[in-house]
């Protein structure tokens, strides 16, 4: 039976070299700050980041691992006996990460069979894991992807970010919807859209913060998720009493569903702004 790794990106927040055993890997993305590039929890961590970014006001910027990281990773695998690779990696319409798998992959000559996540942080560190359980069950590759695939049709992430500077100077909106949000004091409710990749999108605009909490809630209520079928995860940009007030408002609205609250990942909140507060579903499998 052909042994197979799993493979993300520092996105999904698990640990360096924490489960090689479990045949998990992870490449670290790449952070630029000051003009300097660093490393994505190798040689900073989320909350560095985003406390610089508090205190200084600096503008970070974000890219895929290097070819030479995704190179050095992949050829770990093969040499540790695996014969092919899942690939998790963070949004296409974030990232090209799944591009520089594939392009390292055939660099290494192992086969890779990659799964747009299309998110990152909670979402995809939950994918991680579920693919490795499928390989410790003896699923095949085909398998793996298709139920993957499955599950993250019926996943999404809902986002608001007060202060819009980051999103503005990272491309992530256009200058005229920052101006005129600043200018009417509205608070965007966002969404990764899957049609595009998982890209952000607009999904509403409220005054309050209140409102915009509300907001992110409601919507998995429209959409369908409780506690019994989903897993969340709220996570933030050093607001962690936002935070704790939206999971309450999830708790209240949705009931006792399993559920996570911790920081934003780098990749993720340098371009939302100190403030930002992301909420992922994903629906779990269940066999």
């Amino acid at each position: 039976m052909a042994r197979i790794a799993i493979l993300a990106d520092s996105g999904c927040q698990i640990e360096f070299n924490q489960y090689e055993n479990q045949g998990i890997y992870i490449v670290p993305l790449c952070i630029t700050m000051k003009k300097h590039t660093y490393l994505d929890q190798k040689e900073i961590t989320s909350l560095e980041v985003f406390e610089t970014m508090e205190k200084e006001d600096v503008m970070v910027m974000t890219s895929q691992p290097s070819t030479g990281e995704l190179v050095n990773v992949l050829q770990k695998i093969k040499d540790d006996g695996y014969d092919e690779v899942i690939g998790l990696p963070i949004a296409t319409g974030l990232s090209s990460t799944l591009n520089g798998m594939k392009v390292a992959a055939e660099m290494v000559d192992i086969p890779i069979t990659l799964v747009d996540t299309k998110g990152t942080a909670g979402n995809q560190k939950y994918l991680v894991f579920t693919a490795a359980k499928f390989v410790q069950e003896g699923k095949s590759v085909s398998e793996i992807q298709q139920i993957l695939e499955e599950m993250v049709e019926q996943s999404g992430t809902i986002i608001m970010a007060p202060n819009l500077e980051h999103l503005k100077k990272g491309g992530r909106i256009t200058p005229a919807v920052a101006l005129l949000a600043s200018m009417l004091k509205i608070v965007p409710v966002m969404e990764l859209n899957y049609e595009l990749g998982g890209k952000i999108d607009i999904l509403g605009k409220v005054r309050t913060l209140s409102k915009a909490k509300a907001s992110l809630v409601n919507r998995m209520i429209e959409l369908g998720v409780n506690a019994k079928e989903y897993k969340i995860t709220v996570e933030h940009v050093l607001c962690e009493s936002s935070a704790m007030d939206v999971k309450q408002m999830i708790l209240e609205k949705i009931g006792d569903v399993e559920l996570e609250l911790r920081e934003l990942p780098a990749v993720v909140g340098a371009h939302m702004g100190v403030g930002g507060i992301g909420v992922q579903y994903i629906k779990k499998y269940e066999g």
